[in-house]
């Protein structure tokens, strides 16, 4: 009864072959070009959106840089200032035990303006 359904005998349907049409094919490689052109736009478009985001880390990078150098150029004119004001100046030449000269004892005069 199984052999019914099933035969026995190999069964070999012949290939039908249909001719590609030359407008089939064209319609084809013009789809390929597109989406080919559509998907490198997308990947150049992607690269330059990456570039961009991390072209603004580094400058966040150099502006937080430029802030603490200026902030130590602050500090070091301040530096610079208390270092050379009169009074310090003074401090450390009486430190080392340097003493003014006296103007009266070298024969020199001052001018009227310091009298």
């Amino acid at each position: 009864m199984t052999d019914r359904f099933f035969p026995d005998k190999k069964i070999r349907n012949a290939r039908v072959v249909r001719p590609v049409s030359a407008r089939v094919f064209v319609w084809l490689a013009t789809l390929a070009v597109a989406g080919s052109i559509l998907s490198c736009g997308f990947v150049i478009s992607a690269r330059q959106h990456f570039e961009a985001v991390n072209l603004g880390y580094e400058k966040e990078a150099i502006r937080l840089q430029e802030i603490q150098l200026d902030e130590k150029l602050r500090k070091l004119d301040l530096e610079r200032a208390r270092v050379s004001s009169p009074v310090e100046l003074e401090r450390r030449a009486s430190e080392v035990g340097l003493r003014r000269p006296e103007l009266q004892r070298a024969g020199i005069r001052r001018p009227a303006s310091e009298r």
